[in-house]
């Protein structure tokens, strides 16, 4: 397991490094109406590479207690699968269907699913996530997000 960790972390190090190194293309300082393009990126960035070189040093350190179990179980395959697959199916959908519409229904799927929520808080969640989305990105931002093929039919 120690060595999947380390990897892992390498990977994501590495990952940081050329996120960090492409924020400062863009500049990462702060402009007369805000934060620059490089702002957030180079900051997640340094945020990734922090977690992993902890990462690494805690494997590094842990190195005598560790035990010859495997680093991914079954049970622990079949969450993660639980978590990817509906993912895969959600990229598409926001090109066909739009952001809105596949948030909604990915949440009420994944809630009911996965979290066996009573049907309340399973609409409610699913309602409620992209009506804040769309305030904050459409109206606050004045950001649009991708509304798919049903564009030219959404009123807003």
């Amino acid at each position: 397991m120690q060595r999947a960790e380390i990897g892992c972390a390498i990977a994501l190090l590495l990952l940081s490094g050329v996120t960090a190194w492409e924020a400062m293309r863009l500049d990462i300082g702060w402009g007369d109406i805000g934060p620059k393009g490089g702002f957030f990126p180079f900051w997640l960035a340094v945020l990734l590479a922090v977690s992993s070189l902890s990462v690494i040093i805690k494997a590094l350190l842990s190195a005598k207690n560790q035990s010859l179990k495997p680093f991914l179980t079954r049970k622990q395959a079949l969450s993660v699968l639980t978590v990817l697959l509906p993912m895969a199916l959600v990229v598409p959908m926001v090109e066909t269907v739009g952001f809105y519409l596949t948030s909604f229904l990915y949440l009420s799927f994944y809630i009911w699913w996965t979290g066996r929520q009573v049907w309340f808080v399973t609409l409610a969640v699913s309602l409620l996530f992209p009506i804040i989305i769309f305030l904050i990105f459409e109206k606050w931002f004045l950001l649009p997000l991708p509304k798919g093929l049903l564009e030219p039919y959404v009123p807003f």
